[in-house]
């Protein structure tokens, strides 16, 4: 979104009064309207599952054929016929195709017919004077003989040729028994009426960054989002038609033929006994039960599927049912788990907008740690970031909050429809700040209905909130290309004009922008502690054009006086390290920019917690560190949080909380600092991370109820025996039914029982929002953002004052003297750092800003010393302060573990983990 500021100049986009651009595409109707169904018609459902589940339909323990062909309807013997008589209410079977066997020559046939895909014997050849029971030639037709055991068959010549039979074959007699309806030893199937499949997903448990959630509260962290953009994108409608269905047939007879045979012995490579053609068929014109009509309640082209769930936001503890599929005509008992392939994908929008509100969090733990104040002081509500305001939502609090981690995922993850849902999960976080345009594109057309319930009230839809609250935006923003392509890179180019020409790069930008409520300056594209020493904060006025006469330093005061909100993004180094540098020499050269007068600390526990004595001796250990007077308030911070360091490199989950930890430690406010975060965001995850499943738990055939599920003796993957229906409890908390320990843990699952699953389960949350090809509920936005807000915060704060307390001492050492002298070093050597030239370290001691800090005698210490050239002070902080790259990963894997002598002793004496 950032390059939508790249060309320099003003957006037009201003000028579109109305959001007439999002009408044109969106279409004309009102707010609160029937989204877009989707683009289904792009997408073949046939084939969006993995290829195994094409064998799956024979292998169930039921079996289905219609009522007026199953055995014993009629007189005569008691087997299942492929293809079966008429009678006065029905058509005989339809026989639609005849295949060969791979590699089975002329000795077996596939019979294709409107209700199974048989195989059969081929009896041999029949007596010339035979009277054929059906003749085929290449074409549908239907059965109007009697109930036989075999028939006899005539192939037209084109049949022979079709099938590679001998002429000898022109008239067969077959096995007309189909085996595949049998499931012998299976007590399901005595009447051949099929049955009612419930497969659910679920979240079996937290991984990785996620573990500490298992034991945090009822574990319930899980935030449910995804579902409808699935339906809508690839369900609604008549999405199984003649010509999808021909495209399966002929895709999946070459996919699956039998790797060991080929070419003419396998009949031309192609295996069409495992594609369920009649099935097919069925649901595309609807005649479910070989009528020749539409069966009655069938939709034609539809997928006969009931989908109940959760409502989308909620927020869900490991092992519950988040939604729930089940055929809607026994027929189609394989359809549910053929779907699996493809709603397991939710597991995606799950666990990111998981992961979004875990990291909202922990950033709202270390701002109730650092005693962050909303700077929305013009509306009504609480300022202070407590527990119980962070709960209420009260307008300033969550406004303070919107860019606190901005979504910089695009580029990062593996399509355009993946970062479509990363972003459109982000924000149900509540943030508001991304640059992957597609996931507020997704959300325009998928999640942009208003609640009926609440009269349709406009703001419920996300178009509407887009339009009236701007929930979701980017800002103006420099890359790496706007800013160094002003330089000339070129070896002998002269390192002073070069550094003037990032300078002016700088001031360019901003002043492009200077309207903008928000603007964000990338400044590593040299050296990044030149431009926080140097540019930054310099008075130097760019002459020329009629804006002219500007300087950085003067651009910084006029956006703070106008409460406007300017970023510094770096874009390298370990966030855990130079964060805290970064902020401590702006401190040092632009003291204006940062607020006096802080509020005294208020205790954040009762008296007798003993999380507060772990507080105060924390608070106490910064004040020591920076210097402070005893009771003063340690963590500083900007004024009106409008001038913000961006880190945007590094952010994931599990590395958020240590660079929390060192803002904090080295003395600033959490809400020094805004994050952005790409593939840590959308990509460093993957369905184990909540170890997501899709399991078949129960069916229901002939009036009863069978319970499935899984138990491996090996542990860790056991699902819920039997149709869960999902009950809130006293507590607030999700639960499949059934009875549970004090700790929470199951111990007996109470499934539906047949007649709950024909007339439901008071109470039951699980609720139907997709059935036979309709959407039954459009779930409002705002009423997903809602549910998934944050309510509870003390496992986090726990967890982060824990992580404080442990890792101060040691993360103080990334602001100490010795460390900051280093880094003005660095900056001594200009924006071409590269080139071998005189530094600046001199003039830049002799600065007030720096000789405040008493950073000289340091630097000398370190043997960082002014008689040095650029190539020469850089290679000696390299060899003598800086730790090589394996040294650093250790450290960092370190802090990751909270190892802090392992830490310390893999730091070898060194100051910095990188340049």
């Amino acid at each position: 979104g950032y390059k939508f500021s790249h060309r320099g100049r003003r957006s037009a986009l201003r000028e579109l009064a109305g959001m007439s651009c999002l009408k044109s595409c969106l279409g004309d109707a009102s707010v609160g309207s029937a989204p877009p169904t989707g683009s289904s018609d792009g997408h073949n459902i046939l084939l969006m599952t993995d290829g195994y589940k094409f064998s799956h339909h024979k292998q169930y323990p039921v079996s289905w054929m219609p009522e007026h062909a199953r055995p014993g309807s009629q007189s005569g013997e008691y087997f299942p016929a492929v293809l079966f008589p008429p009678t006065s209410k029905a058509p005989g079977a339809k026989l639609l195709q005849l295949a060969t066997v791979p590699g089975g020559g002329s000795d077996s046939l596939v019979l294709i017919t409107n209700a199974s895909t048989a195989v059969v014997k081929v009896l041999g050849p029949a007596e010339a004077d035979a009277a054929a029971d059906i003749n085929y030639a290449c074409a549908a037709v239907e059965y109007a003989g009697p109930l036989k055991a075999t028939l006899v068959l005539s192939l037209s010549g084109d049949a022979l040729a079709e099938l590679g039979f001998p002429t000898t074959h022109a008239k067969v007699r077959v096995s007309n028994v189909d085996e595949s309806k049998f499931k012998r030893g299976s007590s399901l199937n005595a009447s051949f009426e099929g049955g009612y499949n419930v497969s659910y997903f679920t979240c079996r448990g937290y991984k990785e960054a996620f573990e500490p959630l298992a034991t945090d509260g009822a574990g319930d962290h899980i935030v449910f989002f995804g579902l409808q953009y699935f339906i809508k994108e690839y369900l609604v409608g008549p999405v199984v038609t003649a010509a999808k269905i021909a495209e399966a047939e002929e895709f999946i007879a070459r996919y699956m033929a039998d790797v060991r045979i080929a070419g003419p012995a396998f009949a031309g490579g192609w295996d069409r006994t495992m594609f369920p053609r009649g099935d097919w068929e069925a649901m595309a014109s609807g005649d479910y039960e070989c009528t020749g009509v539409p069966t009655p309640g069938a939709v034609p082209g539809a997928l006969p599927i009931k989908i109940e769930a959760l409502p989308e936001g909620s927020i869900v503890a490991p092992g519950v049912a988040f939604f729930k599929l089940t055929n809607t005509h026994p027929r189609f008992y394989w359809l549910p788990n053929f779907l699996e392939t493809l709603l397991v994908q939710v597991w995606y929008p799950t666990t990111v907008a998981t992961q979004a509100r875990e990291f909202r969090k922990t950033i709202q733990a270390y701002s109730v740690l650092s005693q962050r104040v909303s700077q929305v002081d013009f509306l009504p509500g609480e300022r202070d970031f407590t527990p119980e305001n962070i709960a209420a939502d009260d307008l300033p609090v969550h406004i303070a909050q919107v860019f606190d981690l901005l979504d910089f995922g695009y580029r990062g993850v593996s399509s355009h429809e993946t970062a479509g849902l990363g972003s459109g999960a982000y924000y149900t976080a509540g943030f508001e700040g991304s640059d992957t345009v597609a996931g507020s594109r997704m959300l325009l057309r998928h999640y942009n209905a208003a609640d009926p319930k609440l009269g349709g009230t406009p703001v419920e839809s996300f178009r509407a909130m887009f339009e009236q609250l701007h929930c979701a935006t980017s800002v103006p923003a420099a890359e790496h290309s706007t800013i160094t392509s002003w330089a000339d890179m070129s070896p002998g180019a002269d390192p002073a004009k070069y550094e003037a020409d990032e300078y002016a790069a700088f001031v360019n930008m901003i002043r492009q922008y200077m309207p903008s409520f928000a603007v964000s300056l990338v400044s590593d594209g040299f050296n990044i502690w030149n431009a926080v020493a140097n540019l930054w904060p310099s008075e130097k006025v760019v002459e020329g054009g009629e804006a002219g006469g500007l300087s950085m330093r003067a651009i910084i005061r006029a956006r703070l006086k106008a409460g406007q909100l300017t970023l510094v993004r770096p874009d390298s180094g370990e966030g855990v390290e130079t964060l805290p540098q970064l902020l401590s020499l702006f401190h040092a050269t632009l003291p204006e920019a940062w607020e006096s007068g802080l509020s005294p600390l208020r205790p954040l526990f009762a008296p007798t917690d003993p999380r507060q004595a772990e507080y105060e001796a924390v608070c106490e250990s910064i004040r020591k560190a920076k210097g402070l007077p005893a009771g003063d308030n340690p963590f500083r911070r900007f004024v009106g949080q409008q001038f913000r360091i961006l880190q945007g490199d590094g952010v994931a989950l599990d590395t958020v909380g240590d660079m929390c930890a060192s803002i904090l430690a080295n003395g600033f406010c959490v809400n020094a600092v805004h994050f952005g975060s790409g593939g840590g965001l959308l990509q460093k995850l993957n369905r184990d991370s909540l170890s997501v499943a899709f399991k078949c738990c129960a069916m229901y055939v002939g009036g009863r109820m069978y319970a499935i599920g899984k138990d491996p003796i090996a542990g860790g993957k056991k699902s819920y025996p039997g149709n869960p229906p999902v009950l809130r409890g006293a507590d607030g908390v999700l639960r499949n039914r059934g009875t549970y320990d004090s700790a929470g843990k199951m111990l007996e699952a109470q499934p539906m029982s047949y007649a709950e699953f024909c007339s439901g389960v008071e109470g039951d949350v699980l609720q139907p929002v997709f059935e036979n090809g309709t959407v039954l509920v459009d779930t409002p936005w705002s009423s997903i953002v809602s549910r998934a807000k944050v309510t509870g915060l003390d496992g986090t704060i726990t967890r982060a004052l824990s992580n404080l307390s442990a890792k101060a001492a040691f993360l103080q050492r990334f602001s100490s003297p010795e460390a900051l002298a280093v880094r003005l070093a660095e900056a001594s050597c200009g924006s071409k750092w590269m080139h071998c030239h005189p530094t600046k370290m001199a003039a830049m001691q002799a600065e007030p800003a720096f000789a405040a800090l008493g950073l000289e005698k340091s630097a000398a210490k370190l043997g960082l010393t002014a008689t040095l050239d650029s190539h020469a002070l850089v290679a000696a902080i390299k060899e003598k302060h800086v730790c090589d790259k394996k040294a650093a990963k250790k450290v960092l894997a370190a802090i990751a573990e909270s190892d802090m002598a392992a830490a310390e002793k893999a730091m070898k004496g060194k100051i910095m983990l990188t340049l």
